[in-house]
């Protein structure tokens, strides 16, 4: 058995972590911490016997943890996941590991180094429709790809009494708009993009936007300015030709998760739409350019979790795959990961790509410090 300490018993924690690890035979939970230690308390009585921890360290230093799963807020995710690395556990991490890339790379590497497996909760990339959208990719279904088109947006923060919370996604000291919806919602649409085009992105331009410039954040009841990046878009380019366009916003009217992935090719195109309607939580249409109607496509059982269908919740669904994948990286260390630390670096990168973009109106060039990308203004 695979034994996993779970820090953070919030809502995520409840409604996805906890049962998909619940669902797999092959691990058990072994203890649980909270700063609110009565959250963890309330979580660990659900479940039985769970042991609380009052002392993060102890619980991810502790010889009886294999797996750390960190499901707090972010500005802590890299500190756990750090010190579950350094005491040798696999770590399964919510996003952003860390806003700065080069850290989350950093991460990565350290890792690799100790033979260390390590997962990013890049959701989508797990939903039965997404991974068979890959394999149709891979096996030529769409020939060689040509545009790649991505959303995440629904209308989660459209009313503005929703509290936000805003942490570091605050606008900066002169005033200029930090990136929040991007970082938050355009993270799996990216990550889902790199994987499918199979390629890395070399520049992109983009514009972060606030379209609800008064609201109320997280701890207050009153209505002000709160001018943060709700709505954003931007065009890419990748390595081998391949023109993106991802747009993310969390004011745009509809259901969760709000994603939807299309990948157009010289042979066929595949749409993807793993959202929550009328019941089924998960959709994959494609078409052939002699037959260029689009049809629904068959998503086989296989690919869902055991006891799964296209109508159980996608948070408990897509995350089951996760959590299914990540101890299938364990058991077979020659396995190739995905959606893990390395990901995540690619991922923050191309957000911070787009930031700058935003804040010096200019293409920019990826790798971000390379002598492509001079970062200057008027570049």
């Amino acid at each position: 058995m695979i034994r996993v300490a779970i820090i953070g018993a919030g809502r995520w924690s409840q409604r996805a972590h906890i049962p998909a690890w619940r669902r797999d035979s092959r691990c058990e939970i072994v203890g649980i911490y909270d700063n609110d230690a009565d959250a963890a308390a309330r979580t660990a009585a659900s479940l039985g016997t769970l042991a609380v921890a009052k002392d993060p360290a102890a619980l991810i230093a502790s010889p009886e943890v294999d797996i750390v799963d960190v499901v707090t807020w972010n500005p802590s995710h890299f500190e756990y996941a750090m010190a579950a690395i350094a005491a040798g556990k696999h770590v399964l991490c919510e996003k952003p590991v860390h806003h700065d890339y080069m850290e989350t790379r950093r991460a990565a590497s350290l890792a690799a180094t100790r033979g260390l497996r390590t997962k990013v909760g890049f959701t989508f990339r797990f939903s039965a429709a997404m991974m068979r959208m890959k394999e149709l990719i891979d096996d030529g279904y769409i020939g060689r790809p040509l545009v790649f088109n991505g959303f995440e947006q629904n209308s989660q923060f459209l009313d503005p009494l929703t509290p936000m919370r805003v942490g570091e996604a605050a606008t900066l000291p002169d005033g200029r708009l930090k990136a929040a919806s991007l970082e938050g919602y355009g993270a799996p649409i990216i990550d889902l993009g790199l994987w499918f085009v199979g390629s890395e992105l070399r520049e992109v331009v983009g514009l972060l936007t606030n379209q609800i410039s008064e609201r109320i954040s997280k701890g207050s009841s009153e209505v002000r300015p709160l001018p943060v990046d709700d709505t954003d878009a931007f065009i890419g380019r990748f390595d081998n030709g391949v023109l993106a366009t991802i747009q993310s916003s969390y004011v745009t009217v509809g259901n969760y998760p709000g994603l939807e992935a299309r990948l157009y090719g010289t042979e066929g195109a595949l749409i993807c739409r793993p959202v929550e309607e009328r019941g089924v939580c998960e959709r994959l249409w494609g078409a052939r350019k002699n037959a260029v109607e689009f049809e629904a496509l068959e998503i086989p059982q296989r690919l869902f979790p055991t006891g799964g269908s296209l109508r159980e919740g996608w948070e408990t669904s897509f995350y089951s795959n996760l959590v299914r994948d990540f101890i299938d990286d364990i058991d077979q260390p020659e396995r190739a990961a995905g959606g893990d630390f390395v990901a995540a670096a690619a991922v923050q990168e191309v957000i911070d790509a787009v930031e700058i973009s935003h804040q010096q109106h200019r293409w920019v060039a990826l790798p971000l410090g390379s002598a492509a990308d001079s970062g200057s203004a008027e570049g």
